[in-house]
C-alpha cells in the first residue's frame, strides 16, 4: 500500500503513461484501495486521477518533500 504524499508514475497501464503525480488521498475500499493521484499541469493547475491497486498502473518513485495545502 502507498501513502498520502508518495510521488508516483503512471505505467502502460493506464492512459496518463509517464506522467508524475502524487498521491493526494488514500481510500481503502472493501476489496481494493483507491489512490487520488494529483498531476500537476503547467499554467492550467493539478489534475486529480483516481487509480486502484487492482489495475496495477502506477509505480512508486519516492516521497515529496512539499505539498501545497498540506501538512502530510
Amino acid at each position: 500500500m502507498l501513502n498520502k504524499g508518495a510521488v508516483v508514475q503512471f505505467n502502460e497501464n493506464h492512459k496518463w503513461c509517464g506522467s508524475l503525480g502524487i498521491i493526494y488521498e488514500v481510500k481503502q475500499c472493501k476489496d481494493y484501495i483507491r489512490y487520488m493521484v494529483g498531476v500537476p499541469i503547467p499554467m492550467k493547475g493539478t489534475a486529480y486521477i483516481f487509480v486502484t491497486d487492482k489495475e496495477n498502473a502506477i509505480e512508486y518513485v519516492g516521497e515529496a518533500l512539499l505539498m501545497i495545502g498540506d501538512d502530510k
